[in-house]
């Protein structure tokens, strides 16, 4: 039986629980480093830049990127497949967030904490064990295992079916992704929103960082 009292909280990964951008940048600054011979004659803002815009916040596929990666820079010593095994390090540059993990140890006692993530199955779990965060969570939904993606409704139906509460609050960092489909499905919807990015419809809260979570639940809840 649904209770009406306590609510389960659907997180996003990247950027929302894990400060993927941080870790991207990181894997930037080693793969620079170990072609450092293909970019001796580059400006390296540039190149940084150039290779921020090209990942868009992870949201692009990984494999279009790893194609537009070496179409930008052809001297790189890779396929686009070695590109991607390359590529699959970034876990390896997540940085834990004790303030956070404190924060879900203190969330879980009165919510049922639940994951909603696009991407590869081996990429999202190593990033979430990196946090040191997999054990908060009672249920670990990722797109390449459940067989659909944000935003399609089928995912979140998915999900739906393990929510042990009538209040379900989806929490993420891409408006289109993670807010729109559940502004659809009349879910409570908190945006992290730390680059006050303009949208069409609000969502229920914003919030510039995660760790204000708690505040806002106590006034939503």
């Amino acid at each position: 039986m649904l209770s009406p009292r306590k609510a389960t909280l659907l997180f996003d990964i990247d950027n929302t629980l894990v400060d993927r951008d941080a870790a991207f940048h990181a894997y930037l600054q080693n793969f620079v480093g170990k072609n450092q011979a293909v970019f001796s004659d580059k400006d390296m803002s540039v190149v940084h830049e150039e290779m921020i815009a090209l990942d868009c916040h992870g949201r692009k596929d990984r494999k279009l990127f790893c194609h537009e990666l070496l179409q930008r820079f052809p001297a790189l010593p890779y396929t686009a497949e070695s590109l991607w095994e390359d590529h699959m390090s970034l876990p390896d540059f997540v940085k834990p967030d004790s303030v956070l993990n404190e924060l879900l140890e203190r969330l879980s006692a009165d919510y049922q904490l639940m994951i909603i993530s696009n991407g590869s199955a081996n990429m999202q779990r190593r990033k979430l064990q990196r946090a040191g965060l997999t054990d908060y969570f009672e249920h670990i939904f990722i797109s390449a295992e459940v067989g659909y993606a944000k935003p399609d409704p089928r995912l979140f139906l998915h999900v739906l079916n393990y929510c042990r509460h009538a209040s379900i609050v989806m929490i993420g960092d891409d408006y289109i992704n993670d807010m729109q489909p559940a502004m659809a499905m009349q879910l409570k919807t908190i945006f992290i929103n730390p680059d006050n990015e303009t949208v069409a419809i609000m969502p229920d809260l914003e919030l510039s960082s995660i760790h204000d979570l708690e505040g806002a639940l106590a006034c939503m809840i």
